[in-house]
């Protein structure tokens, strides 16, 4: 079946579906899977941008308004400057509307719809919660949305929206390394055939930023919970730690629960990503659960 228009000139899916996620929580290769499938949608994160400047976070966004000093002392650190300085995203990095050619929001959504919705009519889109708020609060701006409890934002976007998929990880201290490494190295997936683009920069440990991050994807894991209690939603979950283990199962789980119709013939294409994960990794996780029993107990960091 094909997608049909939706009488503005855009492509209106059959079913939609919004993927609900945290930074290295493994929401990436989910999004591979489902695209991998022909049948569900070509989620990837349309959504990456602040509403104030029309532009994905930068390093520095990460660690805004800690309560920590030993934020403050990295953020003022020149041992890390080169993590936190604007070269690493141009100060006239194009925004959401300059990528896309447009000028408004629904303009923007019918182009993310229509590219994002695979022949059969099913779309998919990823959104992380540091990105929520400002997607949110842009779409009841629009047309489509306007005076929309927050609640009710998605499906009043995103047509015949059918379910949510909430992708977490059970170990966010390894979630927050994961994403520590990934700010210093600017290197946030590798596909097999891939070289490491790791070599040649100096990774450096910090207890206090793995600390900030660890705690910010706690929160945002509690404000997605609190999201979907608040408004009456049952989201597709799928733990991170599950996922690898069962790569193929889980991706046929989620198509299944997401009422995807699946004809024969559909299979699951081996992913191209490669877990990024490795002994320094490790040894950064032990040496920060080493120091955060030592703060618990009240030493020193």
């Amino acid at each position: 079946m094909e997608e049909r228009a939706d009488g503005r000139g855009g492509v209106r899916p059959r079913l939609s579906y919004l993927i609900c996620a945290t930074p290295r929580s493994g929401s990436t290769l989910l999004c591979e899977g489902l695209r991998g499938t022909g049948v569900a949608g070509r989620p990837e994160e349309h959504f990456q941008m602040l509403q104030e400047t029309g532009r994905p976070r930068r390093p520095a966004d990460y660690f805004q308004r800690s309560n920590d000093p030993g934020v403050w002392e990295l953020l003022d650190d020149p041992e890390f400057r080169y993590v936190f300085g604007d070269d690493r995203r141009p100060a006239n990095e194009p925004t959401w509307a300059e990528i896309w050619g447009v000028s408004r929001f629904e303009e923007f959504l019918d182009r993310t719809i229509a590219e994002a919705t695979t022949p059969n009519g099913v779309f998919g889109t990823k959104i992380m919660w540091a990105y929520f708020r400002d997607f949110v609060r842009l779409a009841r701006r629009s047309r489509r949305a306007w005076q929309v409890s927050p609640c009710g934002v998605p499906a009043a976007v995103f047509p015949n929206l059918r379910r949510y998929v909430w992708i977490r990880r059970r170990d966010t201290v390894r979630q927050a390394v994961s994403l520590w490494r990934a700010l210093q190295s600017w290197r946030w997936r590798q596909d097999d055939e891939e070289e490491d683009e790791e070599e040649g920069v100096r990774l450096r440990f910090s207890f206090a930023a793995i600390d900030h991050l660890k705690l910010r994807i706690d929160e945002h894991n509690a404000a997605w919970r609190n999201f979907f209690r608040g408004c009456g939603v049952e989201p597709v979950e799928v733990v991170y730690e599950d996922f690898v283990r069962d790569y193929e199962g889980t991706v046929v789980r989620v198509v299944r629960e997401l009422g995807i119709p699946t004809p024969e013939g559909v299979r699951v294409v081996r992913p191209r990503m490669r877990r990024q994960s490795d002994g320094l990794s490790e040894e950064w996780a032990r040496r920060y659960l080493e120091i955060r029993g030592a703060v618990s107990a009240g030493g020193e960091r």
